[in-house]
């Protein structure tokens, strides 16, 4: 038994010696192999220690994974996980086969098994001390992110592990240290590349380059970059450069040269490098989906069909572009090109697979035109269909708003072309299906990245999440703003590279939170079975017959302007976008330049921007008494309210106005109003010139108060007016009003802020802190701000402003400003909007009402111009909600009259009275 137990002992100790040798082969990792194996086959042994014994599965499934036998790996690994849960082993050693099983199912295309398992190495993340290997986790999971289409937080994951290996406490690093810092700098500047952040890419590799390790492949992802960012000289240059032949010729490398020619307009150059020794007939015949699953042969593919397209050969494009679906998608097999995945899986490359489709989409929408068949107009919508499912797949996986934004600014595009092939359709059937499926789409496309934020505050309420989870998230959320405000602050460069490592920290926490929310399968499931956007609802919120929705997209030159009403849906018109722009763009100058005075310039415009935007539609709109105007891109900023109608008024004198970011945000639940009046709070922190700072720069509002004289609740002024008091009351608030300034910027909108009392040092409230908030008990949040409806206008996501930050944090109804207010004006508009508000209306009919009471008032004949009123809009959900809360308040009230009025007659009866 001695003996046995002797020699395995040393066997063992011979094992890791081949396995840490210091220049690892083939042979000496066979070695180890054999070794390993002779020792597992006399398992269970007392021979060497639990914790050894562990030791022995994990090395040999690490072995098989580098000898990329990735089904081996697992078997093994399998059980030396069971092992360690059965003798009750040092919890410690799950993370290693945690980790390496997580990157085998990786190999295997396998990716919810992949990520279950890297996510269960990271729970273990505490009990490990090894900082490679902890380095490695951090680059798996960022590899993950980046398959997912999710770079920005890619890029956190790559850095993180790059700061654990490189960290100034460790010793001087080994030649595997440095493999995997260039591993990790390359993996983070391809996903920079992808975020369209050339310089920091471009810097990222010149590191790597540094490292003298692979030159070529650093030269083979700087040649990628420069083919993203569309120029194929410098794309050219990098691959020329590459020493080794083999390199060269290797297929990601044709790829590349093939992309080159492709944009220099080289298609036939691009078919002959990729499809060599082949004329074009039997180019035209090429069956490559013969091959096993490859994303380069998937990127081939891809390429094969673009240079098609440019050959106008739309069959052939069409059939290149389903093989390379069928090489990105690791389920779907079908091979006929009728047929589409159905998105459900998390794959790798699912941005690939979107592309793809789209491809695929647009080559068939050309081939059906040319034929007027209508079959392939259905499978091109269907692959469109099937595009957007993935989309909406990807964001409800994406744990964060950046990554959503991009992805809409990203597939923007394609939805532009979906809904354009779609109203054309329309416009040769006529019919109404294809117009409905338009609408649709152009809804789909705005405001997704608040829309799902939205919908998530929601469901986290009801999952099943713990209290103590969720406020974690609060605390994690608090961390990062907090970080964020700092750098804003430091000039120290060593300070701000801390602060910037916190800013990461602080993103990859909450990434770990929020993957631990999706075990809670209610989570996840509530969020995919969100329902899409439909014409029938919305069409019941219409019923009350006085509402009409008008919707317009922008796609290409020309801006679609949908009617919804109670019983039917219109293209009421089809708008040119330059001169529409160029109407728009004057406006706005004549409007803030003017600042009041020199009205007949801004008069004739307004009338050209009324027949642009509604001159065909107004006969079926002027019967509507309220509008909901859902506007994409350019038209964000402008108020309808001031537009001329036909005879000479303004909008506003006959027409209550709501706006909207998407008809998404129109469906949801608008039931809740919080109709408690002694909960509201207002914050007028400026209403008095004394008790400001001395080195306050911000100028008095003497009328701020008297704008929330009719608003019952808590009401703040001057110094009492701080910002830890609307952090303390807010969440609980149902009515908000901020008479006060703010600042928006349009380049960083994070950076914008709404200020609350100089009197304590943190007063500034930024955009970025909105977005931790839960408003969702506020029915209101009135902005008596200047700004609060500025900022930048996305293609995808629409406006990123003040006023978002609170839609964002679940308030559904916003009054905003889009300039500079006056305090006089907006004291007299807010001062009678409430009266109205007390009396009944809806909350787009009381500011309505408001402005019409102001230009009726001779008293304020000097405020008339639209330049004083104008500026003040709704951006809502009400949908008669108040009416109908006040209607049902009325209604109990007689009801309780006319049960008390009986109850006192059949007293009245019973004494004999």
């Amino acid at each position: 038994m001695f003996g046995q137990e002797s020699s395995l002992d040393k066997k063992y100790e011979r094992a890791l010696n081949y396995f840490y040798a210091e220049y690892p082969t083939d042979q000496s990792d066979s070695t180890a192999i054999q070794l390993l194996e002779e020792i597992k086959s006399q398992f269970p042994t007392n021979a060497l220690t639990p914790s050894q014994s562990a030791d022995v599965y994990e090395k040999l499934g690490t072995l098989y994974l580098i000898q990329n036998q990735p089904q081996k790996s697992i078997e093994i690994l399998r059980r030396g996980l069971k092992f360690i849960e059965q003798n009750e082993a040092n919890d410690s050693l799950l993370f290693n086969p945690y980790l390496y099983m997580g990157e085998s199912f990786f190999l295997l295309n396998q990716a919810d098994s992949s990520i279950h398992y890297l996510n269960q190495a990271e729970k273990k993340l505490d009990a490990k001390k090894d900082k490679q290997e902890t380095g490695r986790l951090y680059n798996s999971l960022g590899v993950i992110y980046y398959e997912s289409g999710n770079y920005a937080q890619a890029t956190n994951y790559f850095s993180k592990a790059r700061s654990i290996v490189t960290e100034k406490s460790n010793p001087e690093p080994s030649a595997a240290t440095e493999y995997a810092i260039f591993s990790f700098l390359t993996n983070e500047a391809a996903a920079w590349a992808n975020l369209k952040v050339f310089d920091k890419a471009v810097t990222l590799y010149q590191e790597a380059l540094n490292l003298g390790i692979d030159r070529d492949e650093v030269l083979s992802k700087l040649a990628s970059l420069y083919i993203k960012n569309q120029n194929p000289d410098s794309a050219r240059y990098y691959l020329d450069s590459i020493a080794e032949q083999a390199s060269r010729n290797s297929l990601p490398n044709q790829n590349i040269n093939a992309e080159i020619h492709l944009l220099k307009g080289q298609a036939d150059k691009s078919l002959e490098l990729l499809i060599p020794g082949l004329d074009e007939e039997k180019r035209k015949n090429f069956q490559p989906s013969q091959v096993a699953l490859d994303y380069h042969k998937g990127k081939t593919y891809q390429i094969i069909g673009r240079s098609w397209m440019e050959k106008k050969e739309y069959q052939m494009a069409a059939e290149a572009f389903h093989k390379a679906i069928l090489q990105f998608d690791g389920v779907f097999s079908e091979e006929d090109i009728w047929k589409n995945p159905s998105p459900g899986n998390i794959n790798w490359g699912m941005t690939d697979i979107f592309e793809s489709l789209v491809l695929k989409a647009k080559s068939t929408m050309v081939l059906a035109k040319e034929n007027n068949d209508m079959p392939t107009y259905q499978l091109s919508f269907d692959t469109y269909q099937v595009a957007f499912d993935l989309v909406f797949y990807l964001n409800n996986l994406y744990d964060n708003q950046d990554a959503r934004i991009f992805l809409g600014e990203s597939i923007r595009k394609a939805y532009e072309e979906a809904v354009s092939a779609s109203i054309a359709l329309y416009q040769l059937t006529k019919d109404q299906k294809h117009l409905v499926r338009g609408f649709i789409w152009a809804e789909e496309s705005k405001a997704t990245a608040l829309e799902l934020a939205r919908n998530e505050g929601k469901i986290k309420a009801n999952s099943g999440i713990p209290l103590a989870l969720l406020q974690e998230e609060k605390i994690l959320k608090f961390q990062l703003t907090r970080a964020n405000q700092k750098i804003r602050e430091v000039q120290d460069p060593n300070k701000l590279e801390d602060l910037e490592a916190q800013v990461r920290d602080s993103k990859l926490a909450l990434s770990r939170l929020y993957a631990s929310y999706n075990d809670f399968s209610s989570f996840f499931d509530q969020k995919l079975n969100t329902e899409r956007i439909r014409i029938q609802k919305l069409q019941n919120f219409l019923q009350s017959g006085h509402q009409v929705l008008l919707s317009y997209f922008v796609a290409n030159d020309v801006i679609f302007c949908f009617m919804l009403s109670e019983d039917d849906l219109y293209l009421s018109a089809i708008i040119e976008k330059g001169p529409l722009t160029e109407t728009i763009k004057s406006m706005n100058q004549e409007l803030i330049s003017s600042r009041g005075n020199n009205r007949q310039e801004l008069e004739q415009v307004t009338i050209q921007a009324f027949d642009q935007m509604l001159g065909e539609a107004y006969p079926d709109l002027k019967k509507h008494s309220n509008w909901i105007i859902l506007p994409d891109q350019m038209l964000v900023h402008v108020p309808f309210e001031m537009l001329a109608d036909p005879e000479g008024n303004y909008l506003v004198e006959n027409h209550a106005i709501t706006y909207q970011y998407s008809g998404k945000l129109l469906q949801m639940d608008t039931s809740r109003i919080n109709s408690d009046k002694e909960k509201a709070i207002g914050f007028a922190p400026f209403s008095a010139a004394t008790g400001l700072p001395e080195t306050n720069d911000f100028a008095p509002l003497p009328a701020a108060a008297s704008e929330m004289e009719l608003l019952e609740g808590r009401i703040f002024l001057g110094t009492a007016a701080t910002k830890q008091e609307f952090l303390a009351h807010s969440e609980n608030a149902s009515i908000i009003h901020l008479a006060t300034h703010a600042l928006s910027n349009p380049e960083s909108p994070e950076e914008g802020f709404i200020v609350f009392s100089p009197s304590q040092e943190n007063h500034l409230l930024y955009a970025e802190e909105l977005y931790q908030l839960d408003l969702r008990q506020a029915s209101l949040v009135f902005l008596s701000a200047c700004d609060t409806h500025q900022g930048q206008v996305m293609n995808g996501e629409g406006l990123i402003s003040l006023s978002r930050g609170f839609s964002y944090a679940g308030c559904d109804n916003i009054i905003s400003s889009i300039w500079k207010a006056n305090d006089k004006v907006t004291a007299y508009l807010s001062e009678v909007f409430y009266d109205k508000v007390n009396q009944g209306n809806t909350y787009p009919e009381a500011l309505q009402l408001a402005k019409k009471t102001l230009l009726k008032d001779t008293k304020m004949a000097q405020y008339h111009h639209p330049y004083f009123w104008a500026n003040m809009v709704f951006i809502g959900n009400t949908f008669d909600a108040t009416s109908r809360q006040s209607a049902g308040i009325t209604l109990s009230f007689l009801l309780l009259v006319l049960v008390a009025a009986g109850f006192i007659w059949f007293w009245k009866k019973k004494r004999g009275l």
